[in-house]
């Protein structure tokens, strides 16, 4: 089908793919009302008449409109001319000939033979215009059409046996047997499935509905006695014990072929009196500093609740420990520049009388410092 095409060259340059046979315009970019000369050429030369090249000049030679039905058309194009303030104005346009199309191929083969899910769909290729098949990446820039599924092999399909899963064997260890149902069955046009007497499909061979089985391995889950229940604290009297845990064949073997799912379990809870224990706060130790910024610790201890005897702290970490520090006396010294602990001196040792915090605490250990230095 013959198509116009109408471009406009760039003072930056474009390109287009054009099919031979479509009309081809190619507009210089100045207003209608441009009445200076405009200079065409092709492939860097000035544009002439020839056999091989046949134009003509539209709208005042503003345009350019080449014969694509026969000799050579594909190339580089530029108008030059002047505008109305004496500028140079340079645009150009490549053409490349389209060789190539995309076509839809013949229709695929139906997926299904009967039932209403079959479909089939046409191959879209990229072809030359002598019909040979070239790589989806030659036309990959020319409009694709798409290629739309239809239904086919919309009919009843023949009757035929249809077998559910199998059962579990029916036996953990050893030979045992599984079933299944096995059933004549119809799919219609409409996609329903229809139930038929067995004598329907009695032309074709019935699959089994029972057959002998084993197990890939008599393994059971083995388990040993509790142990003593010391393990660690869980709450108010309540630890842990735990116990052995081991898959193992009936000839006592080890395997590793038991079912993860039915593992009994290997520890539990349990009742003991080591648990029934407690934190123990002891008083509050006298604040390092009388004012200014001190602090101030205490002891705390886990204590069982019957002997009354300390135990490590481990016992009672089932529950918060309480703090055994905190600040204390945090009260403005006023004015008068004294100390406030018993630590100053060892503050001055260590030059931290720069420190806000020691500088007030030890205000006449460093004022003596200051004026030393």
């Amino acid at each position: 089908m013959n198509r116009k095409r109408v471009l406009m060259a760039s003072v930056i340059g474009t390109s287009i793919t054009v099919k031979p046979g479509d009309t081809l315009r190619i507009g210089c970019p100045v207003v209608p009302s441009h009445r200076m000369p405009i200079k065409w050429s092709y492939q860097n030369q000035t544009l002439k008449q020839s056999p091989g090249v046949s134009y003509r000049m539209l709208v005042g030679g503003r345009a350019l409109e080449m014969n694509t039905h026969g000799g050579t058309f594909d190339g580089r194009y530029e108008c030059q001319t002047q505008t109305n303030n004496q500028q140079r104005l340079t645009a150009w346009i490549h053409v490349f000939s389209q060789e190539f199309e995309w076509r839809l191929g013949e229709w695929s083969t139906c997926s299904t033979s009967c039932g209403n899910r079959g479909t089939q769909m046409r191959k879209v290729q990229c072809l030359t215009s002598e019909g040979q098949e070239m790589p989806h990446s030659v036309c990959h820039l020319l409009p694709k059409p798409i290629s739309q599924p239809r239904p086919c092999n919309l009919l009843d399909c023949a009757p035929s046996w249809v077998s559910t899963v199998w059962s579990r064997c029916s036996s953990s260890c050893g030979r045992g047997f599984r079933e299944r149902r096995v059933s004549c069955q119809q799919v219609a046009a409409s996609g329903s499935m229809r139930g038929l007497s067995s004598s329907a499909c009695e032309g074709s061979r019935r699959p089994e509905d029972r057959e002998e089985c084993s197990s890939h391995a008599c393994v059971e889950w083995l388990t040993g006695s509790w142990g003593k229940c010391t393990g660690r604290c869980l709450g108010p009297a309540v630890a842990a014990q735990s116990r052995s845990v081991s898959c193992r064949h009936f000839s006592n073997s080890t395997s590793k072929t038991c079912d993860p799912k039915e593992r009994p379990s290997s520890v539990r809870n349990c009742s003991s009196e080591m648990c029934d224990v407690h934190w123990k706060v002891f008083p509050w130790r006298t604040c390092t500093a009388a004012c200014g910024s001190g602090f101030q610790s205490r002891r705390v201890e886990c204590i069982h609740q019957q002997n009354k005897k300390t135990l490590p702290d481990q016992h009672c970490a089932w529950q918060r420990r309480p703090s055994t520090w905190q600040h204390c006396n945090i009260t403005s010294c006023g004015s008068e520049c004294k100390d406030r602990t018993h630590y100053c001196p060892v503050v001055k040792r260590l030059k931290l009388c720069t420190v806000d915090l020691y500088r007030q605490r030890c205000c006449q250990t460093c004022s003596q410092d200051t004026s030393a230095t």
